[in-house]
This record gives C-alpha cells, structure tokens and sequence, in this order.
C-alpha cells in the first residue's frame, strides 16, 4: 500500500495559531507580551461595550441626562491618560522629534534656494561654489581609491557633505576641508 503525503498543506490552522497567541499573551506565557498590552486589550474591550451600552440607553436621554453622561465619559478618559501618561510622553516626544527634524530639513532646503538665488546673481558666489564642487569631487576620487579610515563621530560630523549654506560659510570662513 503506497501513502501520498502533500507536504504543502499546513498542519495548524492559522485561526488556532492566532488564538494559541492570544490565549499565551492573556495567560502570561507569551515572554513578549507585557501586563500593559493585557490591560490595553481589556481596557479597549470595556470601552467597546461601555459605548454599545451607552448608545442603547442615550437614545431616549433628556439634555440633563446627556450632560451628566459627557461628564463621566470626560473622567474616563482623563484617567486612562492618566494611567497611560508615560506612554503618551514619549510618543508625543517621538512626534517632536518628527516635526522638528522635517523643520531643521525644510529650513536647510530654504537656505540652500536662497543661497543658489545669491550664486546665480553674484559670479563671486559662483566662482566660489564651483571651485568648492571640483574639491570635493576630488576628494571623493580620492576616498574612491583609498578607502577613509574610520572616524569618530565629531569628526564624522564635520566630514560629511554639507549644504549649500554651509559650504559657502566655510568657504568665507576659510575652512575648506
């Protein structure tokens, strides 16, 4: 008698591994989840029932009714940004760091239209600018057949390409490496 075994087809079913999953975050087996993500899940789970519940009962609410039901929908939600306030700290930081990273990129991008509008109506910015292009090209030839040591992060920082305003600032400066 001969068996054909089809090595394709799954033996766990996908819906089994992902309640496998979840029952091993719920009990606490699971080594990455944490008593944060349980309290989140439930928390969501209590405030999705809390609204079902709510809309049953406010649709036959006089305006006093509805106003003492925003006050204590109000509290809720002040606690859990309070028992959640770490979290919200460093995701609102996370946020800045955003913004202002794009800032400091589109304020360099202002500044290197404004210094090319300069170069192209003053041929001494020009002369300057190309001269510190043909540098640098041939620094990069130069790097291209040696390859540059490693560096430490100060002098990283002063060794990579620079904008257009700063190139022109060391070039005034009279640093032109």
């Amino acid at each position: 008698m001969t068996a054909f075994v089809n090595a394709n087809h799954p033996t766990v079913h996908p819906g089994v591994e992902r309640a496998e999953a979840l029952f091993g975050i719920v009990s606490g087996n699971s080594k990455r989840a944490s008593t944060r993500h349980v309290v989140a899940f439930l928390l969501v789970a209590v405030v999705s029932s809390a609204l079902v519940v709510a809309e049953a009962l406010v649709t036959n609410w006089d305006e006093g009714n509805l106003l003492a039901a925003w006050a204590v929908l109000c509290a809720a939600l002040f606690a859990g940004a309070a028992l959640y306030a770490d979290l919200l700290v460093a995701g609102v930081k996370r946020v800045g760091k955003f913004l202002s990273a794009g800032a400091e990129s589109r304020a360099a991008a202002r500044a290197d239209a404004l210094f090319l509008a300069t170069a192209e109506s003053d041929p001494r910015i020009m002369q300057e600018l190309r001269a510190a292009i043909a540098r640098s090209k041939s620094e990069e030839e130069v790097t291209a057949v040696a390859p540059a040591p490693v560096r430490t992060s100060k002098l990283t920082a002063l060794h990579e390409t620079p904008s257009l305003y700063v190139a022109l600032a060391r070039v005034q400066s009279g640093h032109f490496h």
